[in-house]
């Protein structure tokens, strides 16, 4: 993806070039393979350029709910994060995917993967998104924000646990990766 985005080109060419060749990628990836998440890291990377030049739409976090962008985090979700050797996902994929889960309104697995990654966190992609506070902590917050939402919205959207198993613990909180 680095190379596509320093060719010279408009800005605007570089990035779809991005997009187009991490769906295309995600199109044929094998399943259990991380590469099914390059769609999301697509997008991240469509965010930060906007940012450098100047703005991004204020409604941008709503393109991850679109039926196209969501088939492709859903595709990872089910097709790398439920069949991939957990010792083999890295805390930046599993960050990636939680963020476009929570951003595409699917809470129930944002809060699986949020639970994948206890105790950890990546800073990414929660410190390049708009929507984000301000100041040097706002990546954190909204990161804990997303994991609270998204825990709260399967606890009361998901049938309640058998007795007999242990409850996961939701009052962990994520430091960020050094």
């Amino acid at each position: 993806m680095q190379f596509l985005l320093a060719r010279d080109l408009p800005p605007a060419g570089s990035i779809a070039a991005v997009i187009d060749f991490g769906r295309w990628v995600a199109s044929w990836a094998p399943s259990g393979s991380p590469l099914l998440l390059l769609p999301a890291y697509a997008q991240i990377e469509q965010c930060r350029l906007q940012t450098a030049q100047g703005g991004v739409h204020p409604l941008w976090r709503r393109e991850w709910a679109h039926e196209h962008t969501l088939a492709y985090t859903l595709a990872a979700f089910h097709n790398w994060f439920k069949t991939a050797d957990p010792a083999l996902r890295s805390v930046l994929d599993l960050s990636y995917l939680a963020y476009a889960l929570w951003a595409g309104h699917q809470y129930v697995e944002a809060a699986e993967v949020f639970m994948a990654m206890d105790p950890y966190a990546a800073p990414e992609p929660w410190t390049s998104v708009p929507q984000r506070p301000p100041g040097p902590s706002g990546g954190e917050e909204l990161m804990l924000r997303a994991r609270r939402e998204s825990l709260a919205y399967a606890r009361s959207h998901t049938p309640a646990p058998d007795p007999a198993d242990k409850p996961a613990s939701a009052s962990l909180t994520f430091p960020f990766l050094a």
